[in-house]
């Protein structure tokens, strides 16, 4: 078996494609940590919030990059519609918690940054879950209505999502003819 199709027949795919998704998902973790714990101790610091915009950005940057490097070299090593399905089952799941973490970090810095149709007192994973909701449906978007950006920045940070979603499923699209259905040998 010669080393380009090495990545086809073995777990080579799920660990080379394990070595570049860590990288970027490091980088959402490490920029979620700074939205969540530590935007929110300077409300005072308005223009802080913008941060928040700033880091999704920059993740937007890191998830299209692994989107590019890993969807080319599938194609050219490896064709198989299921190591296609599972990068872009991981860049969904990467792009709706990226943003599900942004929109918390948004509502723990301002409640006016979403009018969101629930108790008061709402817990910390509570307001996660919600955002996850929130994340889950502009993704998809159907867009519900029940929770809703009002701010600059919480609008900014949903047409960003669904920016990143268009690129997602356009690039996915452009590159279909590229793989191979009859996985059987």
């Amino acid at each position: 078996m010669n080393e380009p199709k090495d990545i086809e027949y073995k777990n080579t795919f799920y660990i080379q494609l394990l070595s570049k998704a860590l990288p970027t998902i490091a980088i959402i973790a490490g920029l979620a940590i700074l939205s969540l714990w530590v935007t929110p101790r300077f409300r005072d610091a308005l223009w802080l919030s913008w941060s928040i915009l700033l880091f999704a950005v920059i993740k937007t940057y890191f998830i299209v990059r692994l989107s590019f490097d890993q969807l080319m070299k599938i194609i050219g090593q490896s064709h198989l519609l299921s190591h296609i399905l599972i990068l872009f089952g991981l860049l969904i799941t990467l792009i709706i918690f990226s943003f599900a973490l942004d929109f918390t970090s948004l509502q723990f810095f301002d409640t006016k940054n979403f009018k969101v149709s629930s108790e008061e007192g709402m817990s910390g994973f509570k307001i996660f879950y919600e955002h996850l909701y929130f994340s889950t449906i502009t993704f998809s978007s159907i867009g519900y209505g029940d929770i809703v950006p009002t701010s600059v920045l919480s609008k900014a940070l949903v047409m960003l999502e669904v920016g990143l979603r268009f690129f997602v499923l356009v690039f996915g699209i452009a590159n279909i003819n590229q793989i191979r259905i009859n996985e059987n040998k």
